[in-house]
């Protein structure tokens, strides 16, 4: 049985691909770094307010800038992730042709051809549109469901459940 993909790696395909990467392998770090992040920002907007109560000038404003910078961050965090992926992305490589069989999968772009064992996926996550394939901590595949032939996306998540033993995560 062969299932054949195609998924164009636009800016929401890789905004997808950034949460998935956060929600499997990423998730404690993830986890850390919002608690940090929330804290910051409460500590900004306490100094902001308490220095524009106190002695009105520009450090004040400062400080509201530098809570606001870090609550944009914070809500957009995928966005901004997808957003410096999208930057590393070869040229050629944005349409990508994958066919994924009992033995391996395999995925094609404009100049190159590229054999994977399901070995090498970490995690596994199911978003509305797309499945995400973890392969490290900064590395990921992602699979457009609108994209998918010779089968349906509950196959294909037949297959890489069967093949890797991994749950699949919800998004």
């Amino acid at each position: 049985m062969e299932i054949h993909v195609k998924t164009v790696y636009d800016q929401r395909a890789l905004t997808a691909m950034a949460r998935g990467l956060r929600k499997t392998v990423r998730r404690k770090r993830s986890r850390r770094s919002h608690i940090v992040g929330w804290v910051l920002v409460v500590l900004a907007l306490l100094f902001g307010v308490g220095d524009l109560a106190l002695n009105p000038g520009w450090k004040g404003w400062v400080d509201l800038a530098v809570a606001a910078v870090l609550l944009v961050v914070l809500l957009t965090e995928d966005r901004v992730n997808g957003f410096f992926a999208g930057r590393k992305v070869l040229p050629g490589s944005r349409e990508v042709e994958t066919v994924f069989t009992d033995a391996n999968y395999v995925a094609a772009v404009q100049n190159a051809q590229t054999r994977w064992s399901y070995e090498s996926i970490r995690a596994i996550a199911e978003g509305k549109e797309f499945i995400i394939l973890a392969l490290s901590d900064r590395h990921a595949q992602i699979y457009d469901k609108g994209g998918i032939s010779g089968g349906t996306a509950e196959e294909l998540l037949s297959l890489l459940r069967e093949k890797t033993g991994l749950p699949v995560t919800q998004m």
